[in-house]
This record gives structure tokens, sequence and C-alpha cells, in this order.
């Protein structure tokens, strides 16, 4: 197995898997999210590695909802807390002093909330970040591989996996570390995870725009730069939260 079909087979019959088995944690993330939002909140998003993806596929995004803002380990080096080798370093996401490092850069509202999105859910920074989240009162969803979960050891000093400290947890559904494609019964090539993740990320913003509709409430949506108008109906949503969203 290697072609271009059976990669694309194959993807599909993960989609359809989390279609039908993260249907019900993705309608409860829709409703913590939207509550979220409906009292101004954010939803700040952190995803390691790969899991960048799913934050990116969120934050700021035409067709998307506005009150998104991501955590970037980069801007630890970007704004003079750390060197870009330390960032670079071996081990630098289980270093769990840099979740606080980098909570500390950005403006975190009493009515903000977390999904936080590793595919092992194990790296001391993010189970740090979740730690934090928690023991301030927020609510925390995690994106995990749960088959990678479940084979990685904790790298956080509590021993405890950011599957131990969310609210809610959703399974992106690959296959324990990812790899996909048998080609010849020695190695497995290509991933899924980002694919997964990022539909469950789209099938998140639909669920929490049909909950807002169905009680009547405001939809914070972005339009595309390229439509007439568009900046200024984009402005009139971020200005709300300047400081915050691109903070």
């Amino acid at each position: 197995m290697g072609t271009t079909k059976d990669f694309f087979q194959v993807a599909k019959e993960y989609l359809e898997k989390a279609k039908e088995t993260q249907r019900e944690p993705i309608k409860n993330a829709a409703v913590m999210m939207a509550n979220c939002m409906e009292t101004d909140g954010i939803v700040q998003l952190f995803g390691i590695d790969q899991g960048r993806a799913f934050s990116m596929e969120l934050g700021y995004r035409a067709g998307g909802l506005m009150p998104f803002h991501q955590f970037n380990t980069k801007d630890l080096a970007l704004r003079g807390v750390i060197s870009e080798q330390e960032l670079y370093a071996e081990g630098f996401n289980n270093r769990t002093e840099m979740a606080h490092k980098l909570w500390d850069l950005y403006r975190v509202e009493p009515t903000d909330m977390f999904i936080l999105i590793s595919n092992t859910g194990c790296e001391g920074i993010i189970v740090e970040t979740a730690l934090m989240a928690k023991e301030k009162g927020k609510k925390v969803i995690a994106v995990v591989s749960k088959a990678t979960c479940a084979e990685t050891d904790s790298k956080h000093p509590s021993g405890k996996k950011l599957v131990d400290v969310a609210d809610i947890v959703i399974d992106n559904c690959s296959l324990s570390h990812d790899a996909l494609l048998d080609l010849d019964g020695t190695h497995k090539i290509t991933q899924i995870s980002t694919i997964t993740g990022n539909v469950i990320a789209q099938m998140i913003t639909a669920e929490v725009y049909h909950y807002l509709k169905n009680k009547g409430s405001e939809c914070p949506v972005l339009l595309s730069a390229n439509i007439k108008g568009a900046d200024v109906h984009n402005r009139a949503l971020s200005d709300k939260y300047l400081g915050r969203w691109n903070s």
C-alpha cells in the first residue's frame, strides 16, 4: 500500500471514524466555547508541534469566529524572554517553567478558556498550561491522539497527562504515533492527525455557530478580505478584543 489512492481511501476511513466517535465531545466542546464567547471570553489556543495546525485552523480566518487567541512558544524568543537557541534546544517542550513564561506574555481574562492540542498530550509545557488554567478556574478542552497518549509516558513532574486534567477530551483518532501507510512491511509513512484534527476544528466551528444561532445570539463571523466592506466588518468584531486576540 502506498499510492495516492491508497492514502485517500485510508484517510477517509479515519475521518469517518472521527465523525462517528467524536460527535458528542465536539458538541459539548462547542457549547462550552459558545458560552465562553457569550460572556466576552476568548478561547485560548495552544498547540504543540503539529498541533499548531489546529490552532491556525481556528485563529482569525475568513468564515471562522473572532474570539480566538493563539499561544505560540516562538513569541518567547521574538520578545526576548529566551534565546532562539534555547527555544530550539532538545527537551524544550518538557520544561514546565516555560508554560509560566508564555502565559505571562499574554492578556488572559477571567472569562477565557483553553483548547490545548498535542498528539501525545504528555509534554511538560502543555500539561503545566492545563494545570495553570484549571487552577485559575478556566475550562480546558484537550485534543489528542488517545492511542498515542496511552503509549507515551508523561513528561510532567506530576506524572499527569493532558487527558487527566481537561474537562473535555477530543480524540483526533490517529493511530499510535501517527504514521499511516505501510509500503513494504518495513516502515510506515504519511500522517493523519493533522487531517482529522483540522476537520474536527472546522466541525467545532460549525457547531458553535449552530448553537449560537439557535439561541438567537450574535455570531462573530469573520469575512474574507476579498469581500467589499470586510475590513470594516472584521474591525468592528476585533476591536472588542484589542490587546487580547493580537497580544
